[in-house]
């Protein structure tokens, strides 16, 4: 995701753009005058991603800054040149044109003429070429992008409407019947969620139904989300996902109007404690093999009270660059035990980038409930072949949520798996393994 940094002194823009992990200073100019690093910023800056930030602001100059570079934009690259012409990037910025209308548009009594036609230039790009969108959400921010505008632009719907069945095909493809996603990302659920949402909800302004597909996926993940959400409001941050903007989930589901309740055990791999207040989620699955963006957070858990999220896990390191993207992968940075400087499972990077390799074979999962209670008893495989050692992790939430006690054991189970801890602590010079 983008930040345009802002501060709290007479200057609400000061001209500081962090986009892709990298930072440009910039004092007074547009961000359009920037010569980009790299493709990562400049795709990120063309998505214009930054205009939520702008439009959260909310001052007069932050929204003076949205309207002269989105007017900038369309005389620079409006004609159909430059790196902003790719479908995921002009899927992300008509939905942020479309979204932010009102703040674009605002002191003019008539939407510019420039405007217009470069709203229905990105539509007639999007109709032909959606379909080079990679899969998944930038596929689905796409034709949602492109459902809005066929629903709001006048002479839009003929280009706009292949793009519903094309959508409820994706979602029924992407969605599982649990309502998760393949790569186990709460954030990137959710952010599919609202744009299946969105897009619902445009049809229905037009009196349209939206396929049953999207329906169907709507609601299966609206009480998979309930689960993933803390106590707080915000998500878990797991295997690359952030907390997401605060109130974003809550608007998407009071506009679904679903009430239905996460179901008994694990959501997509993670296990929930919850009493009064409090909530624990907990990672109870082995990650993703062969994934590019799943975390080694094998048993890592979070911990929010009320509004106030206690224990954390690091998150994305994207936003800070390539180095901090791999160390947020790893085991150490997550609320959870790991064994001689070794994650459960290992990045191994390759021609498909930096994946999950080797990782926990097995994870066990036990959990109950009473009147004194929850309880959750969860173990993983992950330092089985190193060192021969299983790690269990025992949790228990008092009924009233304001006692959480925990406990991490390291074992070796079976006789070779004894003998090859043996033989560890026989050559380190330490009294045992450092974990």
């Amino acid at each position: 995701s983008a930040v345009v940094l802002v501060s709290t002194g007479t200057c609400a823009v000061p001209g500081q753009f962090a986009f892709a992990g990298q930072l440009v200073q910039a004092p007074g100019r547009s961000v359009w005058t920037i010569l980009p690093p790299d493709a990562a910023f400049a795709e990120a800056v063309q998505g214009f991603g930054w205009l939520d930030d702008l439009a959260a602001l909310g001052d007069p100059e932050a929204e003076a800054a949205a309207r002269a570079w989105t007017m900038n934009w369309i005389a620079r690259f409006g004609a159909g040149n430059g790196p902003g012409w790719t479908p995921a990037a002009a899927g992300s910025r008509l939905l942020r044109w479309i979204n932010h209308g009102g703040m674009l548009l605002a002191e003019q009594a008539d939407p510019p003429a420039a405007f217009l036609e470069s709203l229905a230039q990105q539509v007639r790009f999007l109709a032909r070429s959606h379909t080079s969108a990679p899969p998944g959400l930038p596929r689905i921010e796409a034709l949602a992008a492109l459902i809005l505008a066929g629903q709001m632009l006048d002479g839009m719907q003929d280009l706009a409407a292949p793009a519903i069945p094309t959508l409820a095909a994706h979602a029924e493809e992407r969605v599982a019947t649990d309502g998760s996603l393949p790569g186990r990302n709460p954030e990137e659920v959710m952010e599919v969620f609202v744009l299946l949402t969105l897009a619902a909800h445009a049809l229905w302004q037009t009196d349209q139904t939206a396929p049953i597909p999207i329906l169907e996926a709507i609601n299966r993940m609206a009480p998979l989300l309930r689960g993933l959400r803390h106590s707080e409001g915000r998500l878990a941050r797991f295997h690359g996902g952030g907390p997401g903007a605060r109130g974003r989930l809550d608007q998407a589901l009071a506009l679904t109007g679903a009430r239905d309740l996460p179901p008994p055990g694990l959501r997509m791999g993670f296990a929930r404690l919850s009493s009064a207040r409090t909530s624990v989620i907990v990672d109870a699955a082995p990650p993703p093999l062969g994934s590019a963006t799943a975390h080694a957070s094998t048993l890592a858990l979070e911990l929010c009270s009320g509004r106030r999220p206690v224990v954390v896990n690091c998150g994305s390191g994207a936003a800070f660059g390539a180095d901090w993207l791999l160390a947020g992968r790893q085991t150490a940075s997550h609320s959870t035990l790991s064994v001689d400087g070794l994650s459960s499972s290992r990045l191994v990077t390759g021609r498909h980038g930096t994946t999950i390799g080797q990782g926990p074979a097995q994870v066990s999962v036990q959990q109950a409930s009473g009147p004194a209670g929850h309880s959750l008893i969860v173990g993983h495989d992950g330092y089985v072949a190193s060192h021969g050692l299983t790690h269990v992790r025992r949790l228990n939430l008092s009924g009233d949520g304001r006692s959480l006690v925990g406990e991490d054991t390291l074992g070796a189970m079976a006789d070779t798996e004894r003998r090859r801890l043996s033989r560890l602590v026989a050559r380190s010079r330490v009294e045992g393994i450092p974990f």
